[in-house]
């Protein structure tokens, strides 16, 4: 017998998920906790994703594609390239405020070696805005030529950077203020 899998049933697995492995870790998350938590048997999670690795590496291709459509939204081909990596820094900044649970799960896997390489290269598909930014910055000769790696991983490290200072200011003022600061540091880093 075949059975049909719901997206609504997918979704809130992966729902279910991001909820454990941001409160417990990872590691510490039982497959049948995942099932409970979104309401269904432990076999149900297993026609979906067949180990818990699946999860771990869908989780977090979603969260990618979505951080990713928002930014999207934001890009035009007009932007200068210094507002092209503004809109990328504050885009990803703010994507990541408004969705904590993403960006807890995404730093808690992101460099622990749970990733297989193949997902990290389908991730970075997602994130071509990067070096689209990059290579037009170079081209126009706005930006140092540093290698084009060199500057995405900055450029994400810086972020990721930002992030763990605006989580500790309350005051919405000062962390806009940190937002364009940070930009400013980043920028006069790479500017020609």
């Amino acid at each position: 017998m075949v059975r049909n899998r719901s997206s609504e049933k997918r979704s809130k697995l992966l729902y279910a998920a991001l909820k454990l492995f941001v409160e417990k870790g990872v590691q510490n998350t039982s497959t049948a906790e995942i099932a409970k938590e979104a309401g269904t048997a432990s076999g149900t999670l297993f026609l979906y994703f067949p180990t818990k690795q699946d999860l771990i590496h869908e989780l977090l291709l979603k969260i990618g594609q979505e951080q990713s459509d928002f930014i999207k939204s934001l890009l035009y081909p007009s932007l200068s390239v210094r507002e092209a990596f503004f809109t990328i820094w504050d885009g990803s900044v703010r994507w990541f405020l408004n969705n904590m649970n993403e960006y807890q799960y995404v730093q808690q896997v992101r460099d622990s070696g749970m990733i297989a390489q193949s997902v990290v290269q389908q991730s970075a598909k997602f994130f071509g805005f990067y070096y689209d930014a990059i290579q037009k910055g170079l081209e126009e000769g706005r930006i140092k030529p540093y290698p084009i790696d060199l500057i995405g991983a900055f450029l994400y490290q810086d972020i990721v950077a930002m992030m763990n200072i605006i989580r500790t200011l309350s005051d919405p003022r000062q962390q806009e203020e940190a937002i364009q600061q940070g930009f400013t540091i980043f920028w006069d880093g790479i500017k020609q």
